[in-house]
């Protein structure tokens, strides 16, 4: 596949394309002039906005590249043929005869693109027939060329609108991406290719272009993703290599050592540069300098430096970095700013090291999730007799990046270090950051549990490795840590008994990471029990101390952020939610951290399925499995799995390749529980969606039952929630009448409701219901709930209230900006409906549009809208617009 042959939409530019039109459409206006650098679409926008223009002839004005430099060469199309009229006449006023010929064949608009190659002749020219009213101008000239005097006086003096062309903004490129490649795009290659590509549209054509050419770019699990380094893609590099190659031997070792150590603060290259070749660079476009509170050089453009770095020697690139850290060290030791800095420029120049400060610059970059230069440092310090904390640094490190095959081998080495010559306190911080890859990415609850309890001394060396002896039994502030990190494995096994022992640890004096692990044992246990404003107000307690903190328990802290989003959307307030979680997939995205990036997708998964929004759904469940996978974090493949499978289903799609791969990361007694309610929803929706005969849901009952007897009966709500929705509201009653939900958590309240009142067949009830989902911003449920109460008035052989509950119906779903096609509404019959043209009458006039605008909306005679809306209120049993509303409950209609 390449880059659509059919351009992709026009995006990012509707303002500057309707001020164009607008230039553009009078007849006598002067024009407009499309001003940008290179590769921001300007001759793309003037052919289609010239294509918008009736009424005149659009002439392009064409000459041949090598004659560019003559007199009126542009315009050599335009010039009148040689005969006595034109004898003696001068350039100027031989090209405006042939204006004023075209000017007497009416009116036209002239194309010129690159307006900025054109002699000055012919710039002249122009702006005499613009002033004179001959010609509408249209032209184009980059900004990134020398500035041209006459060219300037076509806007300052001739009229002519000026329409400047910036870079493309983040979402404009993004979405520019997406449209052309047809389909989603994994979120960290969207990022790297709108970041490389900064906003200009032919680099992100080029980079798109090449990267699929040379299969760099594929299609993974439904997403597009970037599986090599963009230095690879050989059509930009040689566009971009062009740009860099005229340049002579001083100006390219300055830009070869700005690119080994970009950015560069701007006293030290000034100091090595000098400040006059850095003007002349600045100049040519090659390189930017920020002049903010900490004045730095960087390239132009982020290829630049990829490009250069991959093109000079290893020996050119190390004398370069050992030249900047010399700079640098000279001024000092270095401060928090410029600690990364210093020791990525001492690492790449070779020599000795210093392992404290090694691993001094590796908590830094940890703390600023600079993981993979934290993983270079650690392991440096590590191998240059660092110690135990090195190792540990660089274990974290890798863990973070999914290198856990890495991380899980350096855990052993350091296990067997400190067995022989560690301290307890070692030995303590070894079992625990090794219990936590074995949780989080082997999905191993008891392998992690074994290697706390080799560490504390309570079980001997026969309960797991054979080669590794049981440690004595430690004390003091490391055995609380063992202790606080055990009651976080149980609450991943669904044990909610341990909030209290939790929450108490959580307020001892000790260390961070024991206190951490702590809060996450009582968030995880106060979440499933449905004790939701608890289980917020520890996250948010917790979250700025997490931010911090550099020791183990940190892959918790990755996922506080996106649980605290979770937490919002059962609060119920799914919107902030949304919101909280798609700024921290944001964050995770650069730099890097794609165990924060998997977390926070399928938390915006689950979130999308709670707000109705399936397609929405499977696009972050998607992203979720897809990174999960490659770092293997397999409970997060698990989850991500079910979410898919639940997405499909109510999308109407196939769901088999979903369940398949929700079958190859069973959970099972020693695997992490603590979303195995999603797994049971997920293979009710798709019995539903099967007809299995009520096993899915008899599975599900089962599992809310297990929740509810474990204390997790928030977990269980949200399951029995699902049970209504399927049909088998008489279980979920029965269940939450054993097992209610807390009685301080409102959705808890609802969901207790909505059993209820699906098993007597209150429709008035199950309305009232729906009411208060549409409030919760669930309005897929509400319209389930509607058609509950449709059917109960089905039954009952009232047909104008079935009309009134399918319109309810219809408020719903149409605040579903997506396709859904759920199993709970293909009961739904045509009995009582309005037809297409009443139902988007009766919507515009309960969401308060008088007669007159939906007439003028819609091309109609009011009295055409006043009869359709008669006949609706007739088949719904009300007698105008105030009963209409009353109807149908101001807060379903209020968000519509």
């Amino acid at each position: 596949m390449t880059w659509p042959a059919t351009e992709s939409p026009l995006i990012g530019r509707e303002n500057e394309m309707a001020s164009t039109v607008a230039a553009l459409r009078v007849p006598g206006s002067p024009g407009a002039l499309l001003a940008g650098p290179s590769g921001v679409g300007k001759t793309r926008l003037a052919h289609e906005a010239a294509d918008r223009v009736r009424g005149a002839r659009i002439l392009p004005v064409r000459w041949p590249v090598a004659g560019s430099g003559l007199t009126l060469a542009g315009l050599t199309g335009l010039l009148p043929a040689a005969d006595s009229r034109t004898a003696g006449l001068g350039p100027v006023q031989l090209g405006l005869l042939g204006l004023r010929r075209l000017a007497e064949q009416g009116r036209t608009i002239l194309l010129v693109d690159d307006a900025h190659r054109l002699d000055e002749t012919s710039l002249a020219v122009l702006h005499q027939a613009v002033i004179e009213g001959l010609v509408t101008l249209l032209a184009t000239a980059r900004t990134d060329e020398p500035g041209r005097d006459a060219l300037t006086a076509l806007w300052k003096d001739g009229g002519v609108v000026r329409i400047g062309l910036a870079a493309l903004g983040p979402q404009a490129s993004d979405a520019l991406l997406v449209a052309a490649l047809d389909g989603p795009v994994e979120g960290r290659t969207l990022r790297r290719l709108r970041d490389a590509a900064a906003g200009n549209p032919l680099f992100l054509r080029e980079l798109v272009t090449s990267a699929l050419e040379s299969g760099l770019l594929d299609r993974r699990a439904g997403l597009w993703q970037l599986t090599g380094p963009m230095t690879a893609v050989p059509r930009l590099a040689e566009l971009l290599r062009n740009r860099l190659a005229d340049t002579d031997a001083g100006e390219r070792e300055a830009l070869e050592l700005l690119a080994a150590g970009e950015p560069v603060p701007l006293p030290m290259a000034s100091a090595i540069v000098g400040e006059e070749a850095l003007e002349a660079l600045e100049r040519r476009g090659l390189i930017a300098v920020d002049l903010g509170d900490h004045p730095a050089v960087r390239l132009r453009h982020p290829l630049y430096g990829e490009l250069l770095r991959a093109d000079t020697p290893a020996l050119g690139r190390r004398r370069h970095v050992r030249r900047l850290a010399d700079a640098l060290e000279a001024e000092g030791p270095p401060g928090p700013g410029n600690l990364i800095r210093s020791a990525l420029w001492r690492l790449d120049g070779g020599g000795p090291v210093n392992p404290e400060f090694m691993l001094a610059a590796a908590e830094r970059a940890a703390l600023t999730r600079e993981y993979a230069q934290a993983q270079r440092f650690a392991r440096r310090a590590w191998s240059a007799g660092g110690g135990t904390l090195a190792g540990l640094a660089s274990v974290r490190a890798l863990a973070h990046l999914g290198r856990t095959d890495e991380a899980v081998a350096l855990c052993v080495e350091l296990t067997e270090q400190v067995a022989v010559n560690g301290t307890e306190d070692d030995r303590c911080q070894v079992a625990i950051q090794h219990a936590e890859i074995l949780v989080h990415a082997a999905d191993d609850v008891h392998a992690a549990r074994t290697m706390l309890e080799l560490a504390s001394g309570r079980v001997g060396a026969g309960a797991g490795r054979s080669d590794v002896p049981a440690a004595p039994e430690p004390s003091g502030p490391w055995r609380d840590g063992l202790d606080a990190y055990g009651l976080y494995l149980r609450s991943y096994q669904l044990d909610c008994t341990v909030i209290d022992t939790a929450l108490a640890a959580l307020r001892r004096a000790g260390p961070v990471s024991a206190r951490l692990a702590a809060s996450c044992a009582a968030g995880c246990a106060l979440l499933l029990a449905g004790r939701i404003a608890e289980a917020e107000a520890l996250v948010v307690e917790m979250l700025p101390l997490a931010r911090r903190h550099l020791g183990s328990s940190q892959m918790q802290c990755s996922g506080l952020s996106p649980f605290l989003a979770l937490v919002r959307c059962y609060r119920p307030d799914p919107t902030s939610g949304l919101e909280l979680a798609l700024s921290g997939y944001e964050t995770s995205l650069h730099p890097p951290d794609p165990v924060s990036q998997a977390l926070h997708a399928l938390v915006l998964a689950q979130i999308s399925l709670f707000r109705g929004r399936p397609r929405t759904a499977l696009r972050w469940a998607q992203e979720s499995g897809l990174v999960a996978g490659d770092i293997g974090l397999r409970p997060v493949c698990r989850w991500a799995a079910a979410v898919r499978v639940q997405a499909c289903v109510q999308l109407g799609y196939e769901a088999g390749g979903a369940v398949t791969d929700l079958d190859r990361y069973p959970s099972g007694p020693a695997s992490v529980r603590l979303f195995d309610m999603e797994v049971a929803r997920a293979r009710a929706w798709y019995g539903a969606a099967q007809g299995d005969g009520g096993a899915g849901i008899v599975g599900l009952a089962d599992a809310v039952a297990e929740h509810a007897r474990l204390g997790a009966v928030g977990a269980a709500a949200i399951g029995a929630l699902d049970l209504v929705r399927l049909g088998g509201a008489g279980a979920a009653a029965r269940l939450l009448n054993h097992h209610p939900p807390d009685p301080g958590w409102a959705l808890g309240a609802v969901i207790v409701r909505y059993a209820t009142a699906a098993v007597a067949g209150d429709a008035e009830a199950l309305l009232d219901v729906a009411d208060r989902f549409a409030r919760y911003d669930m309005p897929l449920h509400a319209a389930e709930a509607a058609n509950l109460a449709g059917s109960r008035w089905r039954a009952d052989d009232e047909p104008g209230e079935v009309s009134r509950a399918h319109l309810v119906i219809d408020v719903h779903l149409a605040r579903i900006d997506e396709p859904v096609n759920s199993p709970a509404l293909r009961r739904r019959t045509a009995v009582g409906r309005l037809t297409a043209r009443e139902q988007q009458m009766v919507l515009a006039a309960a969401a308060g549009e008088r007669t007159r605008s939906i007439a003028e909306r819609l091309h109609l005679s009011e009295r055409t809208v006043e009869n359709h809306l008669n006949r609706a209120y007739r088949k719904l049993g009300v007698a105008g617009r105030a009963e209409l509303r009353g109807a149908l409950s101001t807060g379903c209609l209020n968000t519509n």
